[in-house]
């Protein structure tokens, strides 16, 4: 998807010949969203337009999720509106912090806001407490005749923050080219995802038979260009920025110091808007498909010495 550019629309009343009235003669003009209160052009003020020409993908520098989830993988990086950062505790920042202030790699300034509709390029599949563990680390998945919540959990990573509603859902897909469908559809799953960092997943529902006798070629996956279904929910662009709450000291006529709350962005500023914005892709455009190989338990029975 492309960039978003900011830019100012000017609509010039004409005469009834259609030619334009002499802006210095008493021409009327409107401009959206551009004029304070006494007429005068309001810099803060602009209107978004689309630039088909630039590409709004994470640095290339970075590594896809098919060449392994490395420290410098593309999945742990996010658009803010200082540019490309890592997400806080990735090791790459020096500091398992997951709240520490985001490291830019790329400068951009107000690149959150500026790049069009949030597109999911990066997928992983692991469990419900490790994201990378089949997929691309390549770990071999234990079936079984009725699987738990969390034992396949598929992670799309938006390039920016997301908003969600509603229960979206992604089919996980069966045999050596993921050309079938397997099982119940997975349900998008709040517990599992990481909205503010633009981390959805889906997860496989409980009770699952999971064996290799129900597994077409003992593979399972994504396929590079499934798309998620929305099934009735939403997800959406984050226009707002992120909401911090903290101790703050509040100076009152007692001179009291008090808990208070505090609405700041990464930049410090105060918070203007919040809630969705524009839908975002729904189609996967990730590098290669996402797969890995299921096996089933096999109880083995130890041979056993006996002695007369």
């Amino acid at each position: 998807m492309p960039f978003q550019k900011t830019f100012r629309i000017l609509l010039e009343e004409d005469n009834t010949d259609g030619s334009i009235l002499d802006s210095f003669g008493g021409a009327s003009f409107l401009a959206l969203n551009g004029t304070d209160a006494s007429g005068a052009m309001n810099a803060d003020s602009v209107v978004l337009g689309v630039d088909g020409t630039a590409a709004e993908g994470k640095p290339t520098w970075l590594s896809e999720a098919a060449d392994g989830s490395g420290d410098y993988a593309k999945e742990k990086c996010i658009a803010t509106n200082s540019g490309w950062v890592f997400m806080p505790g990735s090791t790459a920042t020096g500091s398992d912090n997951t709240n520490s202030q985001p490291e830019v790699i790329e400068c951009h300034r107000r690149l959150k806001d500026t790049i069009d509709v949030p597109t999911g390029r990066q997928v992983t599949i692991g469990t419900g407490t490790s994201k990378t563990t089949f997929f691309p680390d390549g770990d071999t998945f234990t079936g079984e005749a009725s699987s738990d919540l969390g034992d396949v959990v598929v992670y799309v990573y938006y390039n920016e923050p997301i908003n969600v509603t509603g229960t979206p859902q992604l089919q996980l897909a069966q045999a050596t080219a993921l050309g079938s469908s397997f099982g119940t559809i997975m349900d998008f799953s709040s517990s599992f995802s990481d909205l503010t960092n633009g981390i959805m997943a889906f997860a496989l529902p409980a009770g699952e038979d999971t064996r290799t006798s129900n597994v077409t070629n003992n593979t399972l996956g994504v396929n590079s260009d499934d798309a998620i279904s929305l099934n009735s929910g939403t997800i959406e662009k984050m226009t707002g920025d992120r909401v911090v709450l903290e101790d703050v000291i509040a100076a009152y006529g007692d001179n009291d110091s008090e808990a208070g709350i505090m609405l700041e962005n990464e930049v410090g500023h105060l918070l203007e808007e919040a809630g969705g914005g524009m839908p975002a892709d729904l189609t996967l455009e990730l590098d290669s498909d996402a797969s890995f190989t299921a096996v089933s338990y096999t109880h083995l029975t130890l041979p056993t010495n006996r002695e007369v």
